[in-house]
């Protein structure tokens, strides 16, 4: 008889002979006992047991002796069910979503982009958290970036509406992103600044995801003029400044004025050229100040 048993000691198992990968034919799948899988995600065992039974969250294999081992799959699974919960998604809507067909099955990068604005047109931000958060259940986190460098090329074709739940949901993600991560001694600051008028708010905060990832700590200003963004950048001690638009939306700016280097569309002026890609620009910048006075 199959016991469902609380004592699950490390103890009773080898890690290094469960943890092993799955590269070269005929390899071993990672299987992890549930103790290791909580110090992995940070739920504790009591927490992975009643989402196992109340919602099928995740369906581990089980030892001849009834302890229950979890593939490195169910572990990016908890994990993206605990992200959804920290966002406010309840477990029961976040089981359901993670359990979807398009949330389980292998996709390409334009495939969960196409299923991700599918959702920003029902503005459905769950749906949209869900689809994200089913990248990271691959344990890809460089299609997850792309995923996001992407989103601003989208934004033109939304409507005004659709757009602002866009940028809403790009948001709450750059602040939950920026809370995950303590304040690092020596942390350098990027100012990130948006004109008046813009429609391209969604470039900015993809561009400052992509910062946060970088080990830098974004900070957004949307339309200051001339004297406030000179004001922030004394302020904050920012390594950088990042402006959206072109030359034609900071009439009488000049990068002389600046402390730090800053990149702007077309450049000139003293200004580096900013790319129109999230992932370009994002290089450029890291590249310069990590070349300028040492790593972030």
């Amino acid at each position: 008889m199959r016991r469902d048993t609380d004592h699950e000691e490390l103890g009773q198992f080898n890690p290094a002979r469960l943890e092993t990968d799955t590269a070269g034919p005929g390899g071993v799948a990672a299987l992890f006992p549930i103790r290791v899988v909580s110090r992995l995600t940070g739920i504790n065992p009591v927490t992975i047991r009643a989402w196992e039974r109340r919602y099928r969250l995740v369906q581990p294999e089980r030892t001849p002796g009834g302890h229950r081992l979890y593939s490195r799959a169910d572990v990016e699974l908890l994990r993206a069910a605990s992200r959804l919960l920290e966002q406010g998604v309840s477990i029961s809507r976040a089981t359901g979503l993670l359990a979807q067909p398009a949330a389980r099955q292998p996709a390409s990068g334009d495939e969960f982009l196409h299923r991700f604005l599918e959702r920003l047109r029902e503005l459905d931000e769950d749906g949209m958290s869900a689809v994200f958060e089913a990248v990271l259940a691959r344990g890809d986190h460089e299609q997850a970036a792309d995923l996001l460098d992407r989103m601003p090329a989208s934004a033109p074709g939304l409507s005004r509406l659709e757009r602002q739940v866009l940028e809403g949901w790009l948001a709450g993600l750059l602040a939950f992103r920026t809370y995950q991560r303590s304040a690092q001694p020596g942390e350098r600051r990027v100012l990130i600044c948006v004109p008046d008028g813009s429609e391209n708010r969604s470039w900015a905060l993809v561009v400052g995801l992509g910062l946060v990832g970088s080990g830098f700590r974004p900070v957004l200003l949307c339309a200051p003029d001339w004297e406030d963004l000179l004001e922030a950048a004394r302020r904050t001690g920012c390594a950088a400044v990042i402006l959206g638009g072109t030359r034609a939306n900071w009439p009488g700016l000049s990068a002389a004025d600046l402390p730090v280097p800053a990149w702007l569309a077309g450049a000139g002026g003293g200004f580096h050229a900013a790319s129109a890609e999230p992932a370009e620009l994002r290089q450029q910048v890291v590249a310069r100040l990590r070349g300028n006075g040492g790593g972030a």
